[in-house]
């Protein structure tokens, strides 16, 4: 058994090494350069940042330790990452028999999570959030509850939706009836009490910029129908989608249809093999997250599949107690080997296509000063996003946002830009249709005797090209 985690590890590791080196995308490159930057900084930045302090301050720390360079910036998430195998091994070894299979096949399923490999191979918190989860709970079904209060406190202070974990740690005391350990919960809560005020700047800064800014809510928040069917497909094939709708609503049913008749029927049916309130941990663990998010998005736009990426640990735990639980061997076999299958097919897709990659903000930038000359401008809907630019950029070409803050493009902007003396403009519309759904800018380099002759795009960074 020792071997076999041994060799899951690396493995799990080893494949969140792969196409590790692609770019930073734009909330990577405010953690490359904040990182980089003064102390207090960090707090500046968080306040327009919906995430409590502790993954800030590790790479402030990381980056002025070792810099802060594309795989620098990463490696801790993938670290953390190939770190939850373990933990979820551990918790496996808590349900199962001391020498079943089980452990290493739930450990298998999420070293090969493609959902997880993709976020454990970015420079933000969701690797570390999902590793503090990870082990907050397996302190609590050991009842080791001064790891518990470390680990819950420390996750707390990576991400907000941690409170939803707390919850269900909650609901399962009360399912046991040892209320006696509320106690080491009230105390993990207490901790995070200094946060608050931060906590209660951010939520009016979010919004503030909804309010100013409608399509930002919808771009940070999935409509309320899809966002629960949604999750549960970026859990099961991770950032890959099919371009044909129709076949990936087919291909998206098949898999949900699969994993759902083994989380009702194999885990139901095999339940007397397990201490209930075990299974109720892992349960809760998964569902009131999830729903409670589903629920607040309502109020507060920020839904999204990838923050929840903390109960995806629980998801292959579910599937691993479901399989378990059926009593034909050979339809065990199938099942581990669908979800296998699943879960390798989809990293294969994510890893030879770069189209699933993230932002090429390093190809855009680098195509735009090696195309340079002394009349060239670069310019952004708004300046918010100018880090990924800077970030890559050598300095050859001065960069220009028309928009200063979060809110639109201004005709008082377009009026206050001087080109005159620019005969070439690179056009980044990265966000117009947050920052400039109007198209003022465009209008405006018309109008100001700019012609386009022509655009490229860099994975979802587009280019156009303005001559004078």
């Amino acid at each position: 058994m020792k071997m076999g985690i041994i060799f899951i590890l690396i493995f799990g590791f080893i494949l969140r090494l792969i196409n590790i080196n692609q770019s930073l995308w734009l909330d990577e490159t405010v953690q490359a350069i904040t990182s980089k930057g003064s102390f207090l900084g960090l707090f500046t930045e968080l306040q327009g940042d919906f995430h409590p302090p502790l993954y800030h301050l590790l790479m402030w720390s990381w980056a002025h330790l070792f810099g802060n360079g594309e795989l620098v910036m990463r490696l801790p998430s993938v670290l953390f990452g190939t770190a939850t195998i373990f933990i979820v091994y551990l918790i496996a070894k808590k349900l199962f028999a001391a020498k079943s299979k089980w452990p290493l096949i739930a450990a298998l399923f999420l070293a090969t999570a493609p959902f997880h490999v993709y976020y454990s191979q970015e420079a933000r918190p969701y690797a570390l959030v999902t590793f503090l989860t990870a082990l907050s709970m397996y302190f609590f079904l050991k009842e080791k509850w001064l790891g518990y209060i470390v680990s819950s406190v420390l996750a707390l202070y990576s991400s907000y939706f941690v409170l939803f974990i707390i919850l269900a740690q909650g609901l399962v005391i009360l399912i046991r009836k040892k209320y006696s350990k509320f106690l080491y919960l009230l105390i993990s809560l207490l901790l995070f009490l200094p946060w608050l005020p931060m906590f209660l700047t951010q939520i009016e800064v979010g919004r503030g910029a909804t309010k100013i800014l409608p399509e930002w809510g919808r771009l940070v928040n999935l409509s309320f129908l899809k966002a629960l069917p949604l999750t549960f497909i970026k859990f099961s094939i991770g950032r890959i989608t099919i371009f044909n709708k129709n076949l990936y609503a087919f291909v998206s049913a098949f898999i949900l249809i699969i994993y759902g008749l083994i989380f009702i029927r194999g885990f139901l049916k095999g339940r007397k093999f397990f201490i209930d309130h075990l299974r109720w941990v892992i349960l809760l663990w998964f569902l009131i997250p999830v729903i409670i998010a589903w629920l607040l998005s309502f109020f507060i736009p920020n839904y999204q599949p990838f923050r929840l990426l903390l109960v995806l640990p629980a998801f292959y735990l579910l599937l691993a107690l479901g399989i378990s639980g059926i009593s034909s061997a050979k339809i065990r076999t199938m099942a581990i080997t669908f979800i296998l299958l699943v879960n390798l097919i989809s990293l294969g897709v994510y890893f030879t296509n770069p189209f699933f990659h993230r932002e090429d903000w390093r190809g855009a930038v680098n195509f735009i000063e090696k195309e340079s000359g002394e009349k060239t401008i670069a310019l952004l809907p708004s300046y918010t996003s100018h880090f990924p630019y800077t970030y890559y950029s050598q300095g050859k070409v001065k960069l220009i946002g028309v928009g200063q803050g979060i809110r639109p493009v201004s005709e008082k902007d377009l009026e206050e830009l001087n080109l005159s003396s620019s005969t070439t403009v690179y056009y980044l519309y990265y966000l117009a249709d947050v920052f400039d759904s109007q198209g003022l800018i465009i209008n405006w380099l018309e109008k100001e005797k700019f012609v386009k002759i022509g655009g490229i795009s860099f994975n979802q960074i587009r280019i156009q090209k303005w001559l004078k």
